[in-house]
């Protein structure tokens, strides 16, 4: 149902997605793009503490298929992002190093929402673009940093999300009323 509003036929149009076509590459340029804009989200006191790890290797989303129940999502995706917590927020010209030390606790219960802002416009963006996506938060987070050697220390996992090209169209879910939900004092 069109609006006339594309910023809302985009939400209305986003549904997570359960397999990929599994063939659809997206380039690093676009992906980068995509991401670009994403975090362009708000964050707590502006500290924008969350950082994005784009798993693209087949081999590698395969490995990380032990540590999650959702098989498929990470296997016929075009890549899957892991937004975390960078407890240290360094202004590093590469996150993800090894031998980066000396976490601080601060500001570590608004990362997750933190990273919800950014990983929402992400998948608004993507739908925009033509992909499909679907959050994930039902993983192994200490299997995750494992298997993607993060210092679990300074990163704390907090949001996967899969993106590609759909193998079949998300379905809308039920949703609560806005009476259930919403109320006006």
């Amino acid at each position: 149902m069109s609006t006339n509003n594309p910023i809302i036929d985009v939400m209305q149009a986003r549904h997570s997605v359960r397999r990929y076509d599994g063939q659809t590459e997206i380039k690093r340029s676009e992906l980068e793009r995509l991401l670009k804009t994403a975090f362009l989200a708000p964050t707590a006191l502006n500290l924008q503490p969350i950082r994005a790890l784009v798993v693209t290797s087949p081999g590698l989303r395969q490995k990380l298929t032990t540590a999650t129940g959702n098989t498929s999502q990470l296997t016929t995706a075009s890549a899957v992002v892991l937004f975390v917590n960078d407890r240290e927020n360094q202004d590093d010209a590469q996150p993800f190093q090894p031998g980066q030390k000396t976490p601080t606790q601060a500001h570590t219960d608004i990362g997750a929402l933190d990273a919800g802002l950014v990983a929402m416009q992400f998948m608004l963006l993507a739908k925009d673009a033509g992909y499909d996506t679907n959050p994930m938060t039902g993983f192994d987070h200490l299997a995750f940093s494992q298997i993607l050697n993060l210092d679990i220390n300074r990163y704390q996992p907090l949001l996967l999300v899969s993106i590609g090209v759909a193998a079949q169209p998300g379905q809308l879910a039920k949703h609560k009323t806005l009476q259930q939900i919403v109320a006006f004092r």
